[in-house]
C-alpha cells in the first residue's frame, strides 16, 4: 500500500460512539435515522465540512479526528430548521452547541472554532464587541501566515471605518459588567453539575 491510500486511510475508534454520548446532549446523535432531512434543510450546509447527517454517522463510524476537526458546529447557524423538520424530533442544535462547548474546552488555534472562542472573550471584557480589537487578535493568533488574508479585509475595514461602522476606540464597558459575569459563571457552574449528573 503507498503512503498517500495510507494517509487517506481513515482513522476509526470505536470507542469515540461512546465518548460522544458522555458530552452535553450528544446522546442524541444515536437517535439519527440518516433520513438526510437536516441536510437538505440546513442554509449552511454548502459551507460545512460534513451536514449534520453526516455527521452523526461518522459518530456512528467512530471517525473522531474528522468529527473534531469538522466546522460544522462552528456554521450552525441556530436556526432550529433542521430540529423542527427531523422526524425523530432530534435536537440536533444543542447537539451542535454541545460539541461546539467540548471543542472550545480544547485548543482552538483556526478558523471559525477560533474566531467564536476570540468573540467570546472580547464580548466578555466590555459586555459588548470591540470589532477592531477582535479582529486584530483573531490574526495574531493565527500567526504570521495570515497576514496575507488580513490585508485581502483592509477595504472592508475602511469602508466601515468611513461609515462609522468600526470604531477606532474601544466601547465603554457596559453597566452591570460584574454581573454579567456573575451569571455566565453561574450558568456553567449549573451545567457543570448537571452535565456532571447525566442530565
Amino acid at each position: 500500500m503507498s503512503a498517500d491510500k495510507e494517509q487517506a486511510t481513515p482513522k476509526y475508534e470505536p470507542a469515540f460512539h461512546r465518548e460522544f454520548r458522555a458530552i452535553e446532549n450528544g446522546a442524541y446523535a444515536s437517535q439519527c435515522m440518516q433520513c438526510g432531512l437536516c441536510a437538505v434543510t440546513c442554509p449552511a450546509r454548502e459551507l460545512m465540512d460534513y451536514t449534520p447527517r453526516r455527521l452523526f454517522k461518522m459518530i456512528h463510524a467512530g471517525e473522531k479526528e474528522k468529527v473534531m476537526n469538522a466546522n460544522t458546529p462552528w456554521l450552525c447557524t441556530s436556526c432550529y430548521l433542521c430540529t423542527v423538520r427531523c422526524p425523530r424530533g432530534i435536537p440536533i442544535v444543542d447537539v451542535m452547541h454541545g460539541l461546539k462547548h467540548e471543542l472550545a474546552k480544547k485548543s482552538c488555534k483556526s478558523g471559525v472554532a477560533l474566531l467564536s472562542k476570540v468573540f467570546f472573550q472580547s464580548a466578555m471584557k466590555r459586555g459588548r464587541v470591540y470589532e477592531a480589537a477582535m479582529t486584530n487578535s483573531f490574526y495574531m493568533k493565527l500567526g504570521p501566515g495570515s497576514i496575507p488574508d488580513a490585508m485581502k479585509q483592509q477595504d472592508v475595514g475602511l469602508d466601515m471605518i468611513k461609515h462609522k461602522r468600526l470604531p477606532l476606540f474601544p466601547p465603554k464597558k457596559i453597566k452591570g459588567l460584574k454581573d454579567l459575569k456573575k451569571i455566565y459563571e453561574k450558568a456553567a457552574a449549573i451545567q457543570k453539575e448537571a452535565h456532571k449528573d447525566g442530565v
